[in-house]
């Protein structure tokens, strides 16, 4: 039976007269967004005031820093896209899906697809792609220590340290191939895996491993995220800069103080005009502090970036690691090459070879039955109850199906 719509109406009814009395109206702290990144172009008096953060008494700063002398840039620089863009190049891009292990089927597994896309920027060469699906079924993959069978985040973490490392091994058996070598990832880059996930010492060791190949594969990687709405850490710079030393002490760094409620999709938005990037920074935080531990080259560094087609435009974050950010004809090609490759979608501004991986990874539940069909023939044969339902399961399944079982 469908949802009863005019049972719900009221309910909407009653929604937006709460959101009329909401506060949406960010036009007076954007400005004030605005004037105060304007102002800040005193990189020594950035650096001292998210160094006093660090001091042992204070804590809670999240926000954003000017990366390291000589390699820094004036926090409210606009760069435009680069004119020259790279003769040639070649783009690598992962994305992957996934089937979460069930615990009312008889047999036990969870699957890892990564789609692999490349992209040969400057030549007649027809795209590369292919798929790498993975399924675990052994008791020690499915299970945590103490016999439960794993949750969807240790699934979802797995599936990240996946899509790097295959990541890592096409760079490195491409490594040959035409520079730039863009390695691009559809998520932020500082990954890390919670206690609460199973293996999770052993999945951030594999993760960062993946890393120092891509380095070692001279890959310029980039971790795209679009329409960062959940980003705040220049607001929170902004924020930070606006106070007095000795508020510093006493202050709730971990917010936006008077610019609560923006993000920074809000002020670049209105700042960046198409094609052009915000100056690089760093997040201050002990994930990212965790990176630079293992190397000065692996700490995250990023800028925000506006793309368009021409006919609509979008925001993104690009995530880079430091082995990138310190090279600043990197970076520039980077820029050049993301702008390209937004532009050959038509309407849709976001990375191509992007776009063309998402649709290798993606497991439809068409695949999901197919697969379900497939290991039950697989233990039919060996004899063993394939029923993959409870009797709740199979009505479920049974209502909810395109084919009726029955008609009145």
């Amino acid at each position: 039976m469908a949802l009863e719509f005019n049972k719900v109406v009221d309910q909407v009814f009653k929604m937006g007269r709460m959101l009329d009395e909401l506060d949406f109206d960010l036009g007076g702290r954007l400005q004030i967004a605005k004037e105060r990144f304007a102002a800040a172009d005193d990189l020594d008096f950035i650096h001292r005031r998210v160094d006093l953060t660090r001091q042992p008494d204070i804590s809670g700063y999240r926000g954003a820093a000017p990366l390291d002398a000589p390699y820094h840039e004036p926090i409210n620089a606009i760069f435009p896209p680069p004119q020259a863009i790279p003769p040639s190049a070649t783009v690598i891009a992962a994305d992957g899906s996934q089937i979460y292990p069930n615990e009312q089927t008889p047999f036990h597994y969870f699957l890892i697809n990564v789609g692999l896309f490349i992209y040969h920027h400057g030549s007649e060469d027809a795209p590369q792609w292919f798929t790498v699906p993975e399924l675990y079924f052994h008791k020690d993959h499915v299970r945590d220590k103490s016999g439960r069978l794993i949750s969807g985040r240790t699934v979802d973490a797995r599936r990240t340290v996946t899509e790097m490392q295959q990541l890592g091994k096409t760079a490195w058996d491409l490594r040959d191939f035409p520079r730039p070598l863009i390695a691009l990832y559809d998520n932020h880059l500082m990954f890390s895996a919670n206690a609460d996930v199973t293996n999770h010492e052993y999945l951030t060791n594999d993760y960062h491993a993946s890393l120092v190949h891509l380095h070692d594969a001279g890959a310029l990687l980039a971790g795209y995220v679009d329409n960062p709405t959940r980003s705040r850490v220049v607001i929170r710079l902004l924020h930070l800069l606006s106070l007095m030393d000795e508020e510093v002490y006493r202050t709730d760094l971990s917010t936006g103080g008077d610019l609560e409620g923006l993000r920074d999709i809000h002020l670049f938005d209105t700042i960046l005009k198409p094609g052009e990037r915000s100056a690089l920074m760093v997040q201050n935080s002990p994930r990212n502090f965790k990176f630079r531990q293992r190397g000065v080259s692996y700490e995250i560094a990023y800028f925000y970036l506006k793309v368009s087609t021409g006919f609509q435009s979008s925001m993104a974050r690009v995530d880079i690691p430091m082995w990138v950010a310190r090279d600043k004809m990197a970076v520039d090609e980077l820029h050049a090459l993301l702008v390209e490759q937004c532009l050959m979608q038509g309407r849709n501004p976001y990375p191509y070879a992007l776009t063309r991986a998402d649709e290798l990874a993606v497991v439809t539940s068409r695949d999901k039955a197919k697969l379900d069909e497939m290991i039950a023939l697989e233990l039919r044969r060996k004899g063993l109850d394939p029923h993959p339902f409870s009797a709740k399961s199979w009505g479920k399944e049974l209502a909810r199906s395109s084919k009726r079982a029955f008609e009145i």
